[in-house]
């Protein structure tokens, strides 16, 4: 009789006929094999801690499972095998990666955090959202925008994805990790960079991590002018570095208006970010203002665009005669 078939007769037994079958069972042992395993397991069931040992291995099958399915997933992804004629994934399970995805991500969330395996879940979802992002620039899904796909918008798997890379510290690899994710990421078609940039500058709890970050602005910035400095002059590299610099520059304005400081990153937004025109650079300062800042610096910026002998456009101007009448 094989194990399944003793479980199930045995889930048709009283409670009476249960322990006369575990005590015939027992008198089989020899007294070698009570002494030294029979006894101490049943020891350990009585206590429970056999199931906890049961459970706690089986965890750990799980993760180590599910961590080998998404790398072999990212692996695929980054082979084309999920949109290119292959051998590899069959044709007709390329159309479900969206499944695939949104059950990694069920698993994912799954682990706890603080656990043995916080760390590399994290590191795991930061892998699925980075080819989430790429797909949204480059076509590797049978979907042009991916985050769709799975029905969950850029900057709300952001914040997840950032909630879980936080919880395991606020190292300088994770500081690093997540301004990138939030700033040279392609961008779904409903979503904005500053989206993902204010998650970014919200989840920094102390102004000592602001300023770290604010710093770590600064060294990819003077990184990316070196890269056009000593480029090949091409004018689809330095598009990209001076849209990173300008992304860059957003967010650390973000930040600064978190830690109520905006004047030196609004200098700096100036002096880094070069526009086809200065009322350009003047609009888009004043509409994150408008959007994370308040009112009086607002009014404030709008003044200085104009010494500077900007003309705003009509939008901004008569947002400026309004916010004056009513500050007045």
């Amino acid at each position: 009789m094989k194990i399944k078939e003793l479980r199930d007769k045995m889930k048709q037994c009283k409670r009476e006929d249960i322990e006369k079958i575990a005590s015939e069972l027992y008198k089989l042992l020899p007294k070698s094999k009570k002494e030294a395993e029979a006894d101490p397991m049943i020891e350990k069931i009585i206590s429970g801690e056999a199931v906890a040992v049961s459970e706690k291995k089986k965890a750990v099958l799980d993760f180590e499972t599910l961590n080998n399915q998404i790398n072999v997933f990212l692996k695929y992804v980054d082979s084309g095998y999920y949109y290119e004629p292959n051998r590899i994934v069959p044709k007709n399970k390329r159309s479900k990666w969206r499944f695939e995805v949104k059950n990694f991500i069920k698993m994912i969330n799954e682990v706890p955090v603080d656990g043995e395996h916080g760390v590399e879940s994290a590191q795991l979802l930061r892998g699925i959202y980075k080819r989430l992002a790429y797909g949204c620039g480059y076509y590797i899904f049978c979907s042009e925008d991916p985050f769709q796909s799975i029905g969950i918008r850029q900057p709300d798997f952001y914040g997840m994805l950032i909630k879980r890379t936080f919880a395991t510290g606020f190292s300088d690899e994770n500081l690093k990790n997540m301004l990138e994710d939030a700033t040279i990421v392609f961008i779904d078609r409903n979503s904005l960079n500053i989206e993902l940039e204010a998650i970014y500058a919200g989840s920094l709890p102390t102004s000592d991590l602001k300023y770290k970050a604010i710093d770590f602005i600064k060294e990819y910035v003077e990184r990316y002018e070196s890269e056009i400095k000593a480029g090949s002059k091409r004018s689809h590299d330095n598009y990209r570095l001076k849209s990173n610099i300008e992304e860059m520059c957003e967010t650390m304005l973000l930040l600064s208006i978190y830690l109520c400081e905006p004047e030196e990153a609004i200098a700096y937004y100036w002096q880094h970010v070069h526009d086809s025109s200065q009322e350009i650079t003047l609009y888009k300062i004043l509409d994150t203002i408008g959007n994370y800042g308040n009112e009086k610096l607002w009014l404030s910026v709008y003044e200085d665009g104009l010494k500077k002998g900007i003309k705003p456009r009509d939008s901004l101007e008569k947002r400026y005669m309004k916010l004056k009448q009513d500050n007045n």
